[in-house]
């Protein structure tokens, strides 16, 4: 999901990628996965609304709730941030493209944590866009995924912050 690449002077270049298809998938799945776990021979039609799925109306829904997330993450790795962000608007996001975040770190930045980030987005992303889900089909969990995401926010803010420890320069021999 991230990869790092060196950069000119002391900066590193990470550049986050979180493919749309399998975000999509994985809010699917989850809330597939819960609504079956909820299921009884008295709600099937209730814990079938739960289910997020490709119906044009359910996916602008989710793709709508997927771009307000990555605002949120790109808002909050503002000073890592990589691009121009002058221009903004209220457009559809149609999933077409999968979301970019381009990073410039400190020198310092721990390159064992970048996998750490992309993680931490998409789970961000994911869980964000099931709690706006369930606030409309499943309001009693709804809570409990903008708490999860909440927590996913943090790993973000933590992964960003990992730097690595200085090395102790080897003194040349005299000659």
């Amino acid at each position: 999901m991230a990869e790092e690449t060196k950069s000119l002077g002391a900066k590193k270049s990470v550049t986050v990628t979180i493919l749309i298809d399998w975000l999509l998938y994985d809010i699917m799945n989850e809330t597939f996965l819960r609504g079956r776990t909820l299921q009884n021979k008295d709600n099937h039609k209730e814990v079938a609304s739960m289910f997020a799925s490709e119906d044009e109306e359910n996916r602008e829904k989710i793709l709508r709730s997927i771009k307000r997330g990555f605002a949120e993450v790109q808002t909050e790795l503002g000073e890592y941030l990589d691009e121009d962000g002058t221009v903004t608007d209220n457009s559809h996001y149609d999933g077409s493209e999968d979301l970019k975040l381009p990073l410039v770190m400190p020198s310092n930045f721990n390159e064992a944590a970048t996998k750490g980030v992309g993680e931490a987005v998409h789970a961000y992303l994911a869980n964000t866009a099931i709690a706006d889900w369930y606030t409309v089909t499943n309001k009693p969990d709804a809570e409990q995924y903008s708490v999860i995401a909440s927590r996913n926010m943090e790993m973000i803010r933590q992964t960003v912050s990992k730097r690595k420890r200085p090395v102790r320069p080897v003194d040349k021999p005299k000659e």
